[in-house]
């Protein structure tokens, strides 16, 4: 049995071979040290496990998870507890996102369920 929590792991170039789906690119808080934003990259590995990769520059991310500009603009997350159906703020809405790479709340995957369920 596989664990589904939440760990860390350091970001080389070898880390996109580890990668199914990258579901999410988080904006950290600007420093004035830093030179660029820095963000949090969570991914899910092939074993179904979530994993963080931080702090990472944009440059960084795309050449060590191997994506474009376009596909990092589309990953990257700003209201990452608001949902994106019901537009109400909801923690659960953050686990599904860095799990799933969907940002919908409890209540909402509820009614879609009871959708689901019934049809």
């Amino acid at each position: 049995m596989t664990s589904t929590g939440l760990s860390y792991k350091k970001a080389d170039k070898l880390i996109y071979g580890a990668v199914k789906n990258l579901t999410c690119i988080l904006p950290q808080k600007f420093e004035d040290y830093h030179e660029e934003q820095h963000y949090a990259v969570f991914w899910v590995s092939h074993i179904n496990k979530v994993h963080v990769s931080m702090p990472l520059t944009s440059d960084v991310i795309k050449e060590n998870f191997k994506i474009d500009q376009e596909t990092f603009n589309n990953k990257i997350r700003k209201d990452d507890t608001i949902c994106e159906k019901c537009k109400k703020k909801d923690d659960s809405a953050f686990y599904d996102l860095v799990r799933y790479g969907e940002k919908i709340c409890r209540f909402c995957f509820r009614k879609n369920e009871e959708t689901i369920i019934s049809a």
